[in-house]
């Protein structure tokens, strides 16, 4: 009976979620992030320099991380981590993307 109000309550979760069938996104670093990292840079007191390589490396760190990391919803990443078999199948339909069968 518990496996019946659990999955319940994660299909009300679900469709209450503001990620409502938009359960994997890329992650979005935008240019107001961009600017509070300049600015925690600025009152810091590194060098000039450092400065300038910080923020290099943070603009390279953003621009990365909007093509290899994604945000999900929790009931979404609930589900993945407490079934295997259905993120196995996750993995095999992205390992065959493309694929003519």
């Amino acid at each position: 009976m518990g496996d019946i109000i659990d999955e319940a309550t994660a299909i009300l979760r679900c469709k209450e979620c503001p990620w409502y069938k938009n359960c994997v996104t890329p992650l979005l670093v935008s240019p107001e992030d961009i600017a509070q990292f300049r600015l925690m840079l600025q009152q810091g007191n590194l060098p000039e320099q450092a400065k300038n390589e910080m923020e290099g490396i943070l603009e390279n760190i953003a621009s990365m991380s909007q093509n290899m990391i994604l945000q999900s919803c929790p009931v979404f990443a609930q589900r993945l981590k407490e079934s295997s078999e259905l993120a196995q199948r996750i993995k095999e339909i992205m390992q065959n993307w493309g694929r003519e069968e």
